[in-house]
């Protein structure tokens, strides 16, 4: 058994701080926990957190990444984020493959941000949510 994990962020790298910090602060109304210079943290639960940095040495390739926030109101956010402007890679729609319902869209620096509910009653059996 691996030693207890109190939480978790992921980090995405940008060239425009100030864009990327727009989109999650004001666009999404993430909650700014942590400003350290170059690289901000915004709360997604109370233990899961996203950074975003300009750092000139990491790569910006966002091709392979896909942030995905689990909600069970992917209707409600796609509502919300589509007031504001946001274009959908695809609107809400469930995938039988994956036992999902999610909707797909950009960031700024083209990361994949997915919302996501989980229709397969293994995720909610497994400890990954909380049921509904």
């Amino acid at each position: 058994m691996h030693p207890p994990i109190s939480q978790s962020i992921t980090f995405t790298y940008t060239d425009d701080l100030a864009a990327g910090s727009t989109f999650f602060g004001e666009v999404m109304e993430l909650e700014l926990v942590l400003d350290q210079g170059p690289c901000h943290i915004y709360r997604l639960t109370d233990d899961s957190f996203l950074g975003v940095c300009s750092l000139p040495d990491r790569p910006r390739d966002a091709a392979g990444v896909t942030i995905t926030i689990v909600s069970d109101d992917v209707d409600g956010w796609h509502r919300f984020l589509t007031e504001k402007g946001v274009q959908y890679v695809h609107d809400p729609a469930p995938s039988s493959r994956f036992g999902i319902y999610s909707s797909l869209f950009l960031s700024p620096d083209g990361y994949r941000i997915e919302i996501q509910r989980f229709d397969d009653p293994s995720w909610h059996q497994g400890g990954g949510g909380h049921g509904r």
